[in-house]
C-alpha cells in the first residue's frame, strides 16, 4: 500500500488529515493518536527506511470499517466478513521482482516505537507474520520487540502460528516466516481474524479487498500480499528465547514479561512503490480494539442470530476494550429463555468475553448511559444475574488465573410476565 491509496481510504472514511512531521520514537505517536481520533495522522521518525511514512487512526469506529467494506449497515459488514471466511478468494502469484527490491538487513531501520513509558522496549505493533507448514499457511498479528540489527522477539499465544512453529520444531527445524508491514486495513482485519486452521487469512483478505495478488519470498517461498510495504524474511528460532515485555495490552494494562521465541532476520525487502506506508497501531486505543474486537463481534452476531433469530444487535463495548464486555439487544418477541440462550451462545462464540448484558432493543446498545439505565430498572439481582464460575476465558483478564475465571450474565429486559408499560422509559417531548 502506498500513500495515495491510504489517502483515498481516508477520503472514503471521511477523515481529516493531520501531518505531524518528524517525531520521536518515544510516546509521541500515542499522544497524537489519542488527541486526534477522527483524523488520519501521518508522521515520520528518524533513521527508518527512506520514503516510509507512518500512520494511525484509519479505523477508529465501526463506521470506518463499513465504509472500507463498501456496505451500509453493520449487519452487512458482519455478513461480508463471514462470507470472506467461508468463501476465501483464490490467490494469484505475481513476480516478486516486479514489486520488491532487497535492501541491507537492519531491523533498526524499521519503525520500532515505544508507545508507553511502561513498555519494556521498542515495538512493531502492526507486524503480521506469515508462515506455512506443508499446505497450511497462516497470517496473524504478533507484537515484536526490537533486540538488534538482525533479531527481535515476538509474542506468540497458543493459536495457529504456535501450531506451525511447534510442527517445525518437532521436525528439528526453525520456522521460516515473513514479517510483513504495510498491509491495507482490510488485509490487516483479515489477519486479526481467527478462521479455522487451514483457511489462509490472506485469502480471506483478498475476498474483502478484491486484490488477490501475492508474491513468493525468494528464499522460503512464503506467500505475501503484493500490496505490502516491507517484508523481512527469516526464521523463528526453535531454541532461542529471551524475555519479552512488559507491554501495554488491549485493556490498557501492562502485560507481564515472558520468555518468547526470537525472530532471526535474514533478508529485507521494500516495495518499489513509494512513499511506502506502515501502520502504527497504538496499543489499547481504538484501532487495537477494533482490529481485534470487530471480527469477534461479527462472529458473535452471526452465531447468536442463527440460534436466536429475535436478536437484533450485538456490541463489544469500548468500556470493555471491545473484548471483555458484550451487549445483546433482543426484540420483545424474545422470551426470557431466548435472552438467556443468546448470552450463552455469545460466550461460546467469543470465549474471552467476561460479562454479557441482554437488553430489549428499545435501548441503544451504543449508549453506556442507557445500558446502565436498563440494568438499573429492569434487572433483579436474585433472578436476572447468572454467574458461571471457573470457566475458560481470556488470559488478558486480570482477575482470571491462567485464563480461567468467572462469567456473569445480566438479563436486563422487561419482565415478560408483567405489563410492558411499567418498564418503558418516557420520551422527552
Amino acid at each position: 500500500m502506498d500513500l495515495q491509496e491510504l489517502l483515498h481510504m481516508a477520503k472514503i472514511t471521511g477523515k481529516e488529515l493531520l501531518e505531524a512531521g518528524d517525531i520521536s520514537r518515544e510516546h509521541v505517536a500515542t499522544r497524537l493518536s489519542y488527541e486526534n481520533r477522527n483524523k488520519l495522522v501521518l508522521f515520520r521518525v528518524s533513521d527508518i527506511i527512506n520514503d516510509t511514512v507512518l500512520f494511525s487512526n484509519i479505523i477508529t469506529s465501526r463506521r470506518d470499517i463499513q465504509r472500507l467494506l463498501g456496505v451500509k449497515t453493520l449487519e452487512e459488514a458482519y455478513a461480508k466478513l463471514s462470507e470472506a471466511v467461508n468463501s476465501p478468494r483464490g490467490l494469484e502469484t505475481v513476480r516478486f521482482e516486479d514489486f520488491f527490491v532487497e535492501v541491507n538487513l537492519d531491523l533498526s531501520k524499521l519503525p520500532f516505537i515505544k508507545y508507553y513509558r511502561e513498555d519494556g522496549g521498542y515495538y512493531l505493533t502492526s507486524s503480521v507474520y506469515i508462515a506455512c507448514y506443508e499446505s497450511t499457511c497462516n497470517a496473524s498479528f504478533h507484537r515484536t520487540m526490537y533486540l538488534s540489527r538482525d533479531r527481535a522477539v515476538l509474542r506468540i499465544v497458543p493459536r495457529h502460528l504456535h501450531y506451525i512453529v511447534t510442527k517445525h520444531s518437532e521436525s528439528g527445524r526453525d520456522t521460516p516466516v515473513a514479517l510483513v508491514l504495510g498491509l491495507s486495513p482490510l488485509q490487516e482485519l483479515a489477519s486479526a481474524m481467527s478462521p479455522p486452521l487451514g483457511v489462509f487469512e490472506v485469502s480471506v483478505g483478498a475476498a474483502m479487498t478484491n486484490d488477490n495478488r501475492v508474491v513468493k519470498t525468494p528464499r522460503y517461498g512464503i506467500p505475501v500480499p503484493a500490496e505490502a510495504s516491507i517484508i523481512v524474511e527469516g526464521l523463528i528460532s526453535r531454541s532461542e528465547v529471551v524475555p519479552e515485555g512488559p507491554f501495554t495490552d488491549i485493556l490498557m494494562l501492562v502485560d507481564s514479561v515472558r520468555e518468547q521465541p526470537v525472530f532471526i532476520g535474514e533478508h529485507m525487502y521494500v516495495s518499489r512503490r513509494t512513499p511506502r506506508v506502515v501502520h502504527a497501531i497504538v496499543p489499547g486505543l481504538w484501532e487495537h480494539q477494533l482490529l481485534m474486537g470487530f471480527p469477534r463481534e461479527s462472529q458473535i452476531y452471526m452465531e447468536v442470530k442463527r440460534v436466536v433469530p429475535c436478536v437484533s444487535a450485538v456490541r463489544l463495548t469500548e468500556g470493555g476494550s471491545t473484548w471483555l464486555h458484550a451487549v445483546i439487544a433482543v426484540s420483545e418477541k424474545c422470551s426470557y429463555a431466548d435472552a438467556k440462550l443468546a448470552a450463552l451462545v455469545a460466550i461460546a462464540a467469543h470465549p474471552s468475553v467476561k460479562h454479557v448484558v441482554v437488553l430489549d432493543d428499545d435501548i441503544d446498545v451504543e449508549n453506556p448511559e442507557m445500558i446502565e439505565w436498563a440494568i438499573a430498572t429492569r434487572c433483579k439481582g436474585g433472578e436476572d444475574i447468572l454467574i458461571i464460575p471457573s470457566i475458560r476465558g481470556s488470559t488478558l483478564e486480570p482477575r482470571s488465573v491462567n485464563g480461567v475465571g468467572d462469567k456473569v450474565v445480566l438479563i436486563a429486559i422487561k419482565p415478560r410476565n408483567e405489563p410492558s408499560a411499567k418498564y418503558t422509559r418516557v420520551r422527552v417531548p
